[in-house]
């Protein structure tokens, strides 16, 4: 009788009892480990079986609204340098390389006001240029920042982040130098940033910057539209190529993942429109190998010839949008600290899909 079985083995019946059903009628995820008492289960609907909160890990969002977007090199370092100017209270930055001096001054103006600046960057950046990331930290001291080096759990922290007052999230593809910003007179980047104010969000951003700060770890997000590498950046990567029913729009710096790579081919060879511009002169270097395997697919590659494409967006079907740090590669999907943002603002898509296509008409087939 039931009443003669204890709680915890009766929960654990019922649980396996569950998810015995789930695997005779092919209707759940069997990817699923159980508690000791089977109490982690509280749902088994539609196509996946639900873990309780304390065990589950947030899916990908359905993209953020009312976000504002800026592309470089056209809005310049002076979208960067106004929000710092204008902040009444913070000022904080998780960053790759930051080299370029109109934002550094405005760092060091804005410290002087005795607004909380702090700056974490990567130690031993790739191509950081003449002034190393240890002079920049020691210059950004001097003026009363509080600087630190990004956390030595990371392969690298490429990241390119900035949170203003707690209450607004810049999330970048652009390094804060010369090309990346559109002041440079001779190196052009192409970039994105996202302009997001959402609570929840922006306080994810923050609780990522203080644990890196804090060098203490950071296993999950509380922020379903955040792609934070090296949580669920691949995840939320597959998942959305996956999502794909037309068309895959993509701009990327680099073409080094073979899973992902399968999974933009898998896309094309079902019938969806994949397009992908890469930098100029990629199909002879390191990208070389990435751009031969979708091009079996029948993936559409372009090479930039106007600007460097530094950019990393994936647009999905006009409807959703990736944007952040995030390159296609291994290591920056498994090991680095990288972050970007899933929109799906009406006005936000419509400037990513027109620069889009400028950018494709002022490419090259690789």
């Amino acid at each position: 009788m039931l009443s003669s079985v204890n709680k915890p083995s009766y929960k654990f019946l019922v649980a396996l009892l569950l998810l015995l059903f789930c695997v005779l009628f092919s209707s759940c995820s069997t990817n699923i480990t159980l508690p000791a008492d089977g109490s982690a289960f509280t749902s088994c609907q539609d196509t996946t079986c639900t873990p309780s909160a304390s065990t589950s890990s947030q899916g990908v969002g359905t993209g953020a609204q009312g976000v504002k977007v800026f592309v470089e090199p056209d809005a310049g370092s002076k979208v960067i340098t106004d929000a710092i100017n204008q902040a009444q209270k913070s000022v904080w930055l998780e960053m790759y390389l930051l080299t370029n001096r109109n934002v550094i001054t405005a760092l060091e103006e804005t410290a002087h006001r005795n607004i909380d600046v702090r700056v974490m960057l990567e130690a031993h950046p790739y191509g950081g240029g003449s002034v190393s990331p240890t002079e920049t930290l020691d210059t950004l001291h001097a003026a009363g920042v509080k600087t630190k080096t990004t956390s030595p759990d990371f392969a690298l922290t490429h990241e390119k982040g900035m949170i203003i007052d707690g209450t607004t999230a810049f999330i970048t593809t652009a390094n804060f130098t010369l090309a990346a910003l559109g002041d440079s007179k001779s190196t052009k980047n192409r970039e994105y940033g996202i302009i997001d104010t959402d609570p929840q969000d922006v306080q994810t951003v923050i609780t990522i910057f203080n644990a890196d700060w804090n060098r203490s770890s950071l296993q999950q997000i509380d922020a379903p539209n955040l792609v934070v590498s090296p949580i669920d950046s691949r995840k939320d990567f597959l998942t959305l190529i996956g999502s794909a029913k037309k068309s895959l729009s993509i701009e990327a710096e680099e073409m080094q993942d073979t899973q992902i790579e399968q999974a933009l081919s898998d896309a094309a060879n079902h019938g969806i429109q994949v397009q992908v511009i890469l930098p100029k002169g990629s199909s002879s270097d390191s990208n070389g190998k990435g751009i031969t395997a979708i091009e079996r697919s029948g993936v559409q590659v372009k090479e930039s010839s106007k600007l460097y494409m530094h950019a990393k967006i994936i647009i999905v079907d006009g409807q959703q949008a990736f944007v952040g740090s995030e390159n296609i590669s291994t290591a920056s999907l498994n090991r680095n600290r990288e972050l970007g943002i899933i929109v799906s603002d009406a006005a936000v898509l419509n400037t990513l899909q027109s620069t889009f296509q400028l950018d494709w008409s002022n490419s090259r087939s690789a």
